[in-house]
């Protein structure tokens, strides 16, 4: 395990990398909302912030709810320990739920609050893999990772005056699903889960039929 000593604190490399992938997506997202009202503005990107702040306080606090019989003869255990994978899950739900309502019950536009978040999580995600890369042994795939929502991102830098277009975010999505299932071909064997397939592979190719689907239904609706 790869640590970086501060005096008495132990801090973790992939803490690291968590962290200045948050702050890229964040610098990110800030460049490409620059043209938007600044009231409007700063309030998506505080929503944005609260809902990733409680996200995390899930994430770090999930053991209580996974397993709460170790966290009770330990208590000290949280300090050290985290959610895993099942917080993360839990963590994005409650994120997205509490984000959800805050647009429905504010009337708030959820195409702006979408795109903005999409910029945030795939340009952070990047930044992340490519970190991987070089301080986490993450290999190709990682770097092809990153490549892959680089790529993404420009894309969204190019439409930026769509900030408010739902049909922009649904492409989003579809690209960036496309980008990554692409990556997962190119990496190594996979757990297969059905017809060849990886679980991930399989989540990505669900989310890109849906995007298509919703891509079709967006220009029968309304040309563009």
């Amino acid at each position: 395990m790869q640590v970086i000593m501060l005096g008495p604190l132990m801090l973790k490399y992939s803490l690291l990398t968590i962290i200045i992938a948050v702050a890229v997506g964040y610098l990110a997202t800030l460049i490409r909302t620059r043209s938007l009202d600044a009231v409007i503005r700063k309030a998506v990107l505080d929503d944005l912030m609260t809902v990733l702040l409680i996200g995390i306080l899930v994430w770090k606090f999930s053991p209580l709810i996974f397993d709460f019989k170790s966290v009770i003869r330990s208590p000290l255990s949280l300090l050290y320990f985290s959610g895993g994978m099942s917080g993360t899950i839990l963590a994005i739900w409650i994120g997205v739920l509490i984000l959800a309502y805050k647009i429905m019950r504010h009337h708030k536009p959820w195409a702006l609050y979408a795109n903005t978040a999409l910029t945030w999580l795939i340009s952070g995600y990047g930044c992340w893999s490519l970190l991987q890369a070089f301080l986490e042994d993450g290999g190709w795939e990682s770097i092809g990772t990153a490549a892959a929502a680089g790529a993404v991102v420009a894309y969204q830098f190019r439409h930026r005056g769509q900030m408010y277009s739902a049909y922009h975010a649904n492409v989003t999505v579809m690209w960036t699903a496309i980008a990554l299932f692409a990556v997962t071909l190119l990496g190594g064997p996979v757990d297969e889960v059905w017809l060849g397939f990886g679980g991930m592979q399989l989540f990505l190719l669900i989310v890109l039929m849906l995007s298509l689907m919703n891509k079709v239904y967006l220009e029968k609706r309304k040309p563009l």
